[in-house]
């Protein structure tokens, strides 16, 4: 875990679930399927929330936001992937699990190369966009 700092040892409280479009080949078709692509559990640390109140469109009640993730530089995930979220999650919370997708990752270095403060990490902006269910 790159927050090795002990001041930032508890900041993933988070924990995600990365799911990724693949192409797949089966009976002489190609098609496309969206595979979980970890094998265990990520920390990570939802902030910078942008909660919206539900809005009435047609038939329906739509919930979205945009906030931001953080997680450590090692972890692979890219523009588009549908990340399922629990908030929570690291710290053994069973909160219910929560649908984003991720934007384009940006990372974040330490400027003498993460031995001083431990805090290089990888930022990715998260949008919700859901239909209200039962």
């Amino acid at each position: 875990m790159i927050f090795n700092n002990p001041i930032f040892s508890q900041w993933y409280t988070d924990t995600v679930d990365i799911y990724r479009v693949v192409c797949t080949t089966g009976s002489n078709l190609n098609r496309q399927e969206r595979k979980k692509i970890n094998s265990a559990p990520i920390p990570c640390r939802i902030y910078n929330a942008e909660k919206k109140g539900p809005n009435m469109a047609g038939h329906a009640a739509r919930e979205q936001s945009s906030e931001k993730m953080a997680c450590d530089l090692a972890v692979d995930i890219q523009a588009g992937d549908e990340l399922k979220i629990i908030r929570g999650g690291n710290l053994g919370f069973g909160n219910k699990e929560e649908r984003y997708f991720a934007g384009t990752p940006v990372d974040y270095y330490d400027p003498v190369g993460g031995v001083l403060t431990g805090l290089q990490h990888k930022e990715v902006g998260l949008f919700k966009d859901n239909i209200i269910g039962r």
